[in-house]
């Protein structure tokens, strides 16, 4: 039996405020303290959990429709990838 992909979520809207700088993005977490400075695509996955928890193919469906992205087939390994970063800095976990 195939393992069954990681949800990821994002934390309540009310806890991060997020300012669009030109082509980066600044996302203050207010239960941390910390301001991130995030370069695409972090913001628009972040976005992406918004609404709801995904898996990172969900995500990538997701952005595809948004941006239309062609999935080269590296798209759901480079999501994972983001998603683990946006992991690292406590504003996205598995649930």
């Amino acid at each position: 039996m195939p393992a069954t992909p990681p949800l990821w979520l994002a934390p309540h809207a009310d806890r991060l405020s997020i300012f669009t700088l030109d082509t980066l993005t600044a996302v203050y977490d207010r239960a941390s303290g910390q301001t991130h400075i995030l370069a695409q695509p972090l913001p628009e996955i972040l976005a992406a959990l918004r609404d709801s928890g995904a898996n990172a193919q969900a995500i990538a469906d997701r952005l595809s429709a948004t941006f239309d992205i062609a999935d080269s087939g590296d798209l759901h390994a480079r999501i994972a990838e983001c998603l683990n970063e946006l992991a690292a800095l406590g504003l996205v976990e598995r649930a």
